[in-house]
């Protein structure tokens, strides 16, 4: 084993450098960085569901447990040790008017001490309207809460008796929590911020209200591909980019004012990766961007209908070997497109941004089922979110009342509160104890907004004879991250036969860093430690060989060549001994000078 004594200069850089603190803004400023590995974050929801099965998906607390009907003046809602973020906060618009009381604790210091009513109007401190929406009978807000060493939420419970109002009975909520490695840096929530604070607060308030254009911002360098006006003969194939070496496919554009809901369903968006000849996205044009069906024309983040009428993507796709965009014809008949444009960035895409998949799932549910599968994938990475539909004949709106789960790597992390709530709705899209202030809508057809929405909504009590509800939501500021699986699905409520569902689910798969030696995410100062303590011949643990990041069975200068090649690559947990790039770089020639001296 080879040791390496390093120089005091060396050693007093590596203590002095440190990753950046987190605002909690990051997500949205930096549109590109949604690809990228989110390895590290766990995800974690605080919510009213009942731990029992039974529906009473409300006045459920950490502490005390079981089904609260009585009053209680501390009931514990949350409780995190360590480093991490609040990214959604929600509640049913009738249950924030309750004003159920609202404190929060960061790092043992009560920031907060108010009530539902007045947060969630954005009226509280710093709180801004632009993060806090009222829409369709829920409230949500994504202003983060950001604490170093925990977190604690309470609130109260009312009597559930006659002598109150029917939403004071029901404290309904869900909290979205991102909890980050130990030894993170960030900067806590205190009610009021600072400079750097601001200025990225500012920045996310930018992109959320300008939806419907690119929140990447507009580019100086990208490469834009136009397709005319054209028909898509039956059984071919139309390729709209296809773009060689690395880059991100940062904007897809496509007109088809005049297309029949049956030549939407039929003509299909395929993408493919670095010469993959498997398609990570192929998927019908309704489903992809949300459109026909009787769906509104909605403008959130990612994905929507322009104001010119065209449908938009602004996901961003990196590609490290070429990529291919693709509109592909099975049906039997031809199919018209207005124009086609796909606007690429080229050049180096960061070694830890993943690659954009999609997939749709429709089916008819038999008797007995419990649940439809969003999604069910293995692998590495993150998921981003979902369009939804369902129909069914009759007065079915008791569908609603299913739950969301997702399971990561085999442990349940998510279990909501009903359909319309996963949606940031609330009592029914607002059609069951209305409320009319906050600018909510009473007993809303349809309305979106950055992060979700209903583009359709058919159900008794606007007089339809059937049930449908089409609906959109984004985990832009809280996606979900997995390192061997994911299990997406929403609970069939009363395991009705014969009931229409239809889902498209987004995320990222992440390939293996080059240099990430001990899984973690990301390249960094333990994995040159796993390279010096393995020096000389590969031993293996296991399938994992350790420290040989180029498999030719010797642990050695190559191998810490790699690891230095990519300092800082993906995203390894925080440390306060993280050196910068530009120090790595220094570490490398000293290490690779003593190696070689050494020799």
């Amino acid at each position: 084993m080879i040791r390496v004594v390093l120089p005091s200069a060396v050693s007093a850089a590596l203590a002095a450098s440190s990753s950046a603190q987190l605002t909690g803004y990051e997500p949205l400023i930096d549109w590109e960085s949604l690809s990228w590995s989110k390895a590290g974050l766990q995800s974690e929801l605080y919510s009213s569901y009942d731990r029992a099965g039974e529906n009473l998906d409300y006045s459920q607390f950490l502490s005390p447990t079981g089904h609260q009907t009585g009053d209680l003046a501390n009931a514990v809602v949350a409780s995190v040790d360590g480093p991490g973020v609040v990214r959604r906060f929600w509640m049913p618009h009738a249950t924030a008017n309750s004003a159920f009381d609202l404190r929060v604790y960061v790092d043992g210091v009560k920031i907060y001490d108010t009530n539902t009513d007045a947060y969630l109007d954005g009226t509280v401190g710093y709180v801004d309207p632009l993060l806090t929406t009222t829409l369709l009978g829920g409230q949500t807000s994504y202003e983060p809460i950001v604490f170093q060493e925990s977190l604690l939420i309470e609130s109260n419970n009312f009597n559930d008796s006659a002598s109150n109002p029917f939403p004071k009975r029901r404290n309904y909520y869900q909290h979205n929590v991102h909890a980050l490695p130990a030894g993170a840096r960030v900067v806590p929530t205190t009610g009021t911020l600072d400079a750097n604070q601001l200025a990225a607060r500012n920045q996310a308030l930018q992109v959320v209200q300008s939806a419907g254009t690119n929140p990447a911002g507009a580019s100086g360098t990208a490469v834009l591909s136009l397709t005319s006006p054209q028909s898509i003969a039956a059984g071919s194939t139309l390729t709209l980019a296809s773009p060689g070496g690395s880059g991100t496919v940062r904007a897809l554009n496509l007109m088809m004012a005049g297309a029949t809901d049956a030549e939407l369903d039929a003509l299909r968006l395929r993408v493919r990766y670095d010469g993959d000849t498997t398609n990570a996205i192929d998927i019908p044009i309704s489903q992809f961007f949300g459109v026909g069906a009787g769906r509104f024309d909605y403008q959130s983040l990612p994905l929507g209908v322009a104001d010119d009428g065209s449908f938009y993507s602004y996901w961003p796709m990196p590609f490290r070997q070429g990529a291919v965009v693709e509109l592909h014809n099975p049906s039997g008949a031809p199919i018209a497109i207005d124009s086609a444009g796909v606007e690429v960035e080229p050049g180096q895409v960061a070694p830890q941004a993943g690659y954009l998949h999609a997939v749709y799932h429709e089916q008819t549910t038999v008797a007995d089922q419990e649940h439809h599968q969003l999604l069910d994938v293995q692998g590495k990475g993150h998921y981003v979110g979902n369009l939804l539909w369902f129909e069914a004949s009759g007065n079915r709106r008791r569908l609603l009342e299913g739950d969301d789960i997702i399971t990561v790597d085999g442990t349940e992390v998510l279990f909501g509160t009903g359909m319309e709530d996963a949606y940031n709705g609330g009592y029914y899209y607002n059609h069951v104890v209305v409320q009319t202030d906050d600018g909510d809508i009473p007993n809303p057809e349809s309305g979106g907004g950055p992060f979700a929405g209903l583009m359709r909504l058919d159900i008794n009590t606007l007089g339809d004879t059937q049930t449908r509800a089409d609906q959109y939501r984004w985990l832009i500021a809280d996606p979900v991250a997995f390192d061997q699986s994911i299990d997406v699905k929403i609970e069939n409520f009363d395991q009705l036969a014969n009931i229409d569902f239809g889902s498209t689910a987004f995320y990222y798969l992440i390939d293996a860093i080059a240099g990430d030696l001990n899984g973690d995410g990301g390249v960094g100062i333990d994995d040159l430690d796993i390279v010096l303590r393995n020096w000389g011949p590969a031993a293996r643990l296991g399938d994992w060989t350790i420290g040989d990041a180029t498999n030719d069975g010797w642990v050695g200068e190559d191998d810490l060549q790699v690891v230095l090649d990519n300092w800082n690559a993906g995203n390894p947990p925080p440390s306060v001994n993280v050196p910068e790039p530009g120090t790595a770089a220094v570490l490398g020639a000293v290490l690779l000078g003593a190696v070689r001296r050494r020799r």
